[in-house]
């Protein structure tokens, strides 16, 4: 098991017990971090990420925030997590980032430290020119505010200057949950090259400030604010959909909540994972403890400083923290997972939340059979009550819309796929007049088009073609 001696070691600090100054520390030795690759964005980014939101988003006690991004940069953390939605979040990443001369257009500005990390905003809009957004989101504010806000917070005055070179790495559409606001966000894309009228989703307006393109009329300049377009969400199915409907692959990345708890609700590792992973995106896992949940606090959202933790350890000994942050990180396709810091201690590394975290998620990943115990112990530990914030698991869903199709020599089945429960689907067994004629293995449904498989017209005939998902190990 990794230590935080190691830990500290690892990321290139060699001096365990020494204070470091509030500036980029250079280290002392080659770092050791394990870097993953976040998928198709082809960037290396280190296992654990900074979340944005704990002392970030709450101003804790005695608790200078921006000392906790100063912290993990120099201790070589490379994702780094803030959003529209948390607080004052952003603007304590500003600070930060003055400390660290992170900020383009001011005298020693550190170019080749801010190229080395991968800084990630969001936003809860669902339209790039309209404030209409989701009921609980802002009412003032359309997704393009929100990415100038993330740009003049971070890098500039925080009331509108935005300096020349400043970017995002990537900007979220956040909080995904529901089929309307899918459907929303994606507003124009089908207009894409030729006039959009009306509401524009922000899905299209971020494309332009990725690409520096015009078509949505939102980017006159024909500005490049950001590099990559990610999307996150709580509800599997909301994210299943809108990455399929994402047939350009212009998603690069999804953040969705993981933990030892997800197989017990409508899972992500059965569903949103596998797609992710087949198309190539970049996967960062968050709700690791459960909004907190699973290490002392009430399965409910936070809200305030007296619901961050603080200590570092386990609070209910049902499982520990250390295997809590590694069972994401073993879950194939995962590049690192966000966690929200709610204490550091720049004198005593045993009482620092940062250092104790990074430490785990160094470790070696588990395995399966360590996953399914930890699993177990969460099960009878906490039962159905804690991911408050995940859909209440169903079990396998079956494909829809079934249809054959008679072509001149052979019949084309085509259908939706369903959702996984706990167990990823395996196999689809089709079937003519209840007798299965044709077994074949699971595959990803990438886009909105039906998945297919062919039969000849003398199986087909024998009466009504039905498709039926299974999640058994063996195809029998």
């Amino acid at each position: 098991m990794a230590t935080r001696r190691q830990a500290l070691t690892a990321f290139g600090v060699a001096a365990f017990g020494a204070s470091l100054p509030a500036a980029a520390a250079e280290p002392t030795q080659k770092p050791m971090v394990p870097l993953r690759t976040l998928g198709r964005t082809g960037r290396l980014v280190t296992p654990f990420g900074l979340g944005g939101q704990a002392a970030l988003q709450y101003n804790m006690p005695n608790t200078d925030p921006a000392d906790i991004v100063v912290r993990a940069v120099e201790l070589g953390v490379t994702y780094l997590d803030t959003s529209n939605m948390y607080g004052d979040s952003q603007l304590h990443y500003g600070e930060a980032f003055r400390r660290l001369n992170l900020v383009p257009g001011k005298a020693g500005y550190n170019s080749a430290l801010r190229e080395s990390l991968f800084l990630t905003s969001k936003t809860t809009q669902i339209y790039g020119n309209d404030t209409e957004g989701p009921e609980w989101g802002p009412k003032d504010r359309t997704a393009l505010d929100d990415l100038k806000r993330s740009l003049t917070q971070i890098f500039g005055d925080g009331k509108g200057f935005i300096p020349e070179g400043a970017y995002l790495d990537s900007m979220l559409m956040h909080n995904v949950n529901e089929h309307d606001e899918v459907v929303a966000r994606y507003t124009g894309m089908d207009a894409r090259g030729g006039k959009m009228r009306g509401k524009i989703g922000v899905f299209a307006m971020l494309l332009d400030y990725r690409d520096g393109t015009n078509y949505t009329g939102l980017n006159p300049e024909h500005r490049r604010w950001i590099r990559h377009i990610g999307i996150s969400g709580h509800t599997s199915e909301a994210l299943t959909e809108a990455i399929r409907r994402d047939d350009g692959n212009n998603l690069d990345t999804v953040l969705m909540p993981l933990n030892v708890a997800d197989r017990l609700f409508m899972p992500f590792q059965t569903n949103v994972l596998p797609l992710a992973r087949a198309k190539g995106m970049g996967v960062i896992a968050m709700k690791v403890f459960a909004d907190g949940a699973l290490v002392g606090k009430g399965a409910h959202w936070t809200e305030g400083p007296s619901d961050v933790i603080t200590n570092v350890g386990d609070v209910k000994k049902r499982a520990s923290f250390h295997d809590m942050i590694r069972y994401p990180l073993s879950l194939p396709g995962v590049s690192c997972a966000i966690i929200g810091i709610g204490h550091i201690d720049r004198v005593d590394p045993s009482k620092d939340q940062l250092v104790a975290d990074i430490a785990a998620s160094i470790d070696a990943p588990m395995t399966p059979e360590e996953r399914s115990a930890i699993e177990k112990r969460i099960a009878d530990a906490f039962g159905a009550t804690t991911n408050y914030f995940q859909q209440r698991a169903k079990g396998l869903i079956q494909p829809t819309e079934v249809k054959a199709t008679k072509l001149a020599d052979r019949v084309v089945v085509s259908w939706q796929a369903g959702f996984a429960g706990a167990e990823p689907v395996r196999w689809y067994h089709i079937r003519a007049g209840g007798k299965t004629v044709l077994t074949i293995p699971a595959r990803e449904q990438l886009t909105t088009a039906p998945l297919t498989a062919f039969l000849t017209p003398e199986d087909a005939a024998a009466g009504p073609i039905t498709v039926i998902a299974s999640d058994a190990v063996s195809p029998a």
